[in-house]
């Protein structure tokens, strides 16, 4: 079909219109072809590019525009329509954009397992080489719409984004936004620019993964801190003694009492080194008596305030200790309170590791002052 005029023009240029395609591909000799600022309209045939005008009005001779002499030719014996090309304006202007992806990222150094990342933000660009951009973009199209070109923009850069962003930890992007969007624009840009087009800025607003995997970045957080195993018999020991604390019953009592020295030393299996081990010594827990409430250093056989045996001597069924024979300077009873011992004068036992000398030995349940 003929141009039904000989003025060819994009009046119709919206703010975010990239491009646009002149619908009729039948060029009549001295057609005017004006390109508006910010722009340039491409001259291709059979997909092949033949040339660009830059902003401004054109008259269409091959005297002024030598590259169309290759389309004339190409029509010899025509007059009122000498040639067919089709005339596309492309605009040179910024355009603003949004991005967003789901995909996989690792949670932190050290934990190397994926987690969900879900990740939003803007981005701007211009076209900066429109050849390239021709035969590199416009060329895969379907057709020659701001909308296809809208269509490849997002793909691509939600592409390359989580292809980036991917090979990042997700901890580390969370603290600095800023420096993940910089670095992220750095490493995708020399895509965008195999494109002919210059990506000019890049930035992430919003990062964020699922409840499951938020938790379970945060529990290793927390375990491997500087305080983590600390950290983390704290939370054991904690949730037993809220079990225990909400027993009912003399049995209950008994069997948490009992439970609750084994979990301790199951957990001090792990290995405390350096400034942890100097923290963990210094908040050691102690082991309450079931009958009075004293505390007492696990392990202990009887209670250093009121001298009843504990539960785990109650469940080995360990027949009543048997006094040892005195010392000879039988404190016994009479013993004055304050006085310090280093070791039991009844059984033997090493007790001076103890802040002070308890009432009754811990070790035989004698009375010691």
């Amino acid at each position: 079909m003929m141009a039904k005029t000989n003025v060819v023009t994009w009046d119709s240029q919206g703010p975010d219109d990239i491009i646009y395609a002149y619908e009729h591909d039948d060029l009549r000799t001295l057609t005017s072809v004006t390109v508006p600022e910010h722009a340039v309209a491409i001259f291709a045939r059979d997909g092949q590019l033949t040339g660009v005008l830059e902003p401004g009005r054109h008259m269409i001779t091959s005297s002024n525009i030598p590259w169309l002499t290759k389309l004339y030719n190409l029509a010899l014996g025509f007059k009122e329509t000498p040639f067919k090309v089709q005339i596309i304006f492309v605009s040179l202007k910024i355009f603003n954009g949004r991005w967003g992806i789901r995909g996989m990222i690792k949670a932190a150094q050290g934990y190397e397992v994926p987690i969900t990342l879900m990740a939003n933000g803007d981005y701007q660009f211009r076209v900066s080489d429109v050849p390239v951009f021709f035969t590199q973009v416009l060329g895969g199209l379907k057709s020659y719409t701001t909308g296809d070109v809208n269509a490849f923009m997002k793909a691509f850069i939600n592409e390359q984004v989580t292809q980036q962003l991917s090979q990042q930890y997700y901890m580390e992007m969370l603290n600095n936004l800023e420096v993940a969007s910089t670095s992220t624009k750095v490493l995708i840009e020399q895509y965008f620019t195999q494109r002919g087009i210059e990506l000019l800025s890049l930035k992430i607003a919003e990062a964020r993964t699922t409840d499951e995997d938020q938790k379970k970045v945060f529990e290793y957080l927390q375990f491997s801190s500087a305080n983590g195993e600390a950290f983390k018999r704290y939370e054991v020991m904690d949730r037993m003694a809220d079990a225990i604390g909400n027993s009912q019953g003399g049995a209950a009592m008994g069997t948490g009492m009992l439970l609750f020295p084994q979990m301790y030393q199951q957990l001090q299996q792990q290995p405390i080194q350096g400034i942890q081990a100097q923290q963990y010594q210094q908040q050691q827990p102690k082991v309450l008596c079931p009958y009075c409430g004293g505390p007492n250093d696990y392990p202990y056989k009887f209670c250093g305030n009121c001298g009843k045996p504990s539960p785990q001597m109650q469940a080995q069924q360990a027949p009543a200790p048997q006094p040892a024979a005195p010392q000879p300077a039988t404190p016994g009873a009479g013993a004055a309170p304050g006085m310090r011992f280093n070791n039991c004068p009844y059984c033997g036992q090493d007790i001076s590791g103890l802040p002070k000398t308890p009432k009754f030995c811990p070790y035989c349940a004698e009375q010691l002052f």
